[in-house]
């Protein structure tokens, strides 16, 4: 899977460019706040609908009415438009010039893997970021999880609803909220069934990627932490006095959490600061494998600043990696000076400017 072309209109600081791009690795070089950085988010967004950094209306240009962001994907030898506008009126995802009216049929046509400063909330943030990482990726996989996911969403919105009722009535509709319950359960097994599986099988690949960074091996893993792992339904009947004091679920899927672990140990509390960003940046590469595996295609691969606070060692190890991957890969840096020119003698080259992107077509092939 890959971009073969993506035009911006008044996305972010592009008023308008267009971009052709090849297989393999792409280097964006440019100082900071040149654009590099939004034109990262703007594949984001084409792939998965919602920005990585902020709301979507913050993603049109300054005085312009509307933004839009347009490609030609390639994938096992097909080829297929795709297109996400947002304007004041909402947001439009577009195939082939007919518009997707779920994004959760829209969602998985354009695998996108990204790694971003904000990437590192992985490890050091609340259980919300590790749980959209599981969302995030399941859901570009696995349309069965999507919907388990979608139906929880539901039923948990309707649960909550009726405990705050509680609060003012002082009474409650005790048939309605066994419907309920059960529908809990049935959506809450699956998904904690397939989170469960995803991790186990992520956390090979994790590894793996972090002895290519390292030189170390059998050093990284995940631990899946579920609020509850079977019989939800007496766990949610166990606690409903507390659930109808509080107004709110207490338990299930959207209380879950993973642990990172290096070495045994806790990342978050234990790992270096450094240490923190390669199990992040392993992670982020365990996902192109992943998704590789499940959809039979290869995602896109976005690294923003990503040999920022990696020696020179580390950045070389992964620019080789990325090398041999085979996925099309962008990264932005605003230096070359710490890379082997033997490892990046093949990659695609492009400096940014004030918001205009151009190829350096002295190098690359």
């Amino acid at each position: 899977m890959k971009i073969a072309e993506i035009t911006l209109t008044n996305f972010r600081t592009y008023q308008k460019q267009f971009l052709t791009l090849h297989d393999g690795v792409h280097l964006l070089v440019g100082e900071n706040g040149a654009g590099k950085t939004n034109f990262l988010e703007a594949v984001y967004v084409l792939g998965l609908a919602r920005s990585y950094k902020g709301e979507d209306q913050d993603l049109i240009r300054h005085e312009e009415a509307f933004t839009k962001i347009e490609a030609l994907v390639k994938s096992d030898s097909r080829e297929k438009t795709m297109a996400i506008i947002v304007s004041e009126l909402g947001k439009k995802a577009m195939v082939g010039g007919s518009e997707i009216r779920r994004l959760s049929d829209y969602i998985g046509l354009l695998d996108i893997v990204a790694f971003t400063p904000d990437s590192l909330q992985l490890v050091k943030g609340s259980p919300v970021e590790r749980r959209y990482f599981l969302d995030l990726f399941l859901g570009q996989s696995d349309k069965a999880y999507m919907n388990a996911l979608a139906s929880f969403k539901h039923v948990l919105k309707q649960r909550n609803e009726l405990l705050k009722s509680f609060a003012l009535t002082k009474k409650y509709d005790e048939l309605f909220l066994d419907v309920l319950d059960n529908q809990f359960e049935t959506a809450a097994f699956q998904i904690v069934a397939k989170r469960a599986a995803f991790l186990k099988e992520v956390a090979v690949y994790a590894d793996q990627a972090f002895a290519v960074l390292t030189g170390r091996q059998n050093e990284l893993t995940l631990q899946y932490r579920p609020s509850v792992e079977s019989d939800f339904k007496t766990s949610l009947q166990g606690r409903l006095k507390s659930d109808l004091n509080q107004g709110a679920t207490g338990l299930g899927p959207h209380r879950d959490d993973f642990d990172i672990l290096l070495q045994g140990k806790s990342a978050k509390d234990f790992a270096s600061q450094g240490e923190q960003r390669l199990c992040v940046l392993a992670l982020t590469l365990a996902m192109v494998d992943y998704l590789d595996q499940k959809t039979k295609e290869m995602p896109v691969l976005l690294l923003d600043d990503v040999f920022s606070e990696l020696d020179h060692e580390k950045q070389n190890r992964l620019v080789r990696h990325l090398n041999r991957l085979g996925a099309q890969v962008v990264i932005t840096t605003t230096s070359l000076s710490d890379l082997a020119p033997q490892a990046i003698s093949g990659a695609r080259r492009y400096t940014v400017t004030k918001g205009r992107i151009r190829e350096d077509l002295t190098h690359g092939n």
